[in-house]
């Protein structure tokens, strides 16, 4: 979810994303752990902006690399401005309207796994259970066929054990 910012009077500082498009704790990891729970949950933009209340926010010592972030805070919070009158836009990012559904939120899961579109043809067959599961892991190479087998130089014979036995014989 990411806030386009209007009037402040709806989105959390500490727990929304509306900083570039990141919340302050993946901007700011130093910042916000030195910040209350309690704080987090209830501390609003406008709020934070008005009173400076944020500043109070911050608990724990003090050490270079913390005020290095809070100086980075401070640049980009100068950057925001306000717009009284006008309610903040939660937008979804998984979807083209920005509106939250279940299913962009399923179709978020799979992003930059692989799908096998086949999938059908193989497990919709009148073939038994083994043949299904050795397809499927076939078809994946998660199973050692015989090609497979002999790209890595293991001996196998071409034709089958019997018959290579009434041959001998």
């Amino acid at each position: 979810m990411i806030t386009e910012i209007g009037d402040g009077g709806n989105t959390l500082f500490w727990k929304d994303c509306w900083i570039l498009g990141q919340c302050i704790g993946d901007l700011f990891p130093l910042i916000r752990s030195m910040v209350p729970q309690r704080a987090a949950n209830k501390r609003t933009v406008s709020e934070a902006f008005t009173t400076l209340s944020w500043i109070r926010d911050l608990h724990g010592e003090v050490t270079l690399e913390l005020i290095a972030e809070f100086l980075n805070l401070c640049l980009i919070i100068t950057q925001v401005t306000l717009q009284p009158g006008v309610e903040d836009k939660h937008v979804w990012k998984f979807s083209a309207s920005g509106n939250y559904s279940t299913k962009s939120a399923y179709e978020a899961l799979f992003i930059g796994s692989t799908s096998f579109e086949p999938w059908e043809r193989v497990w919709k067959t009148w073939a038994p259970g083994k043949c299904h599961f050795f397809i499927w892991l076939a078809v994946q190479r998660r199973c050692w066929t015989a090609d497979r087998l002999r790209k890595r130089a293991y001996l196998i014979p071409r034709l089958a054990p019997s018959v290579i036995k009434r041959m001998k014989a």
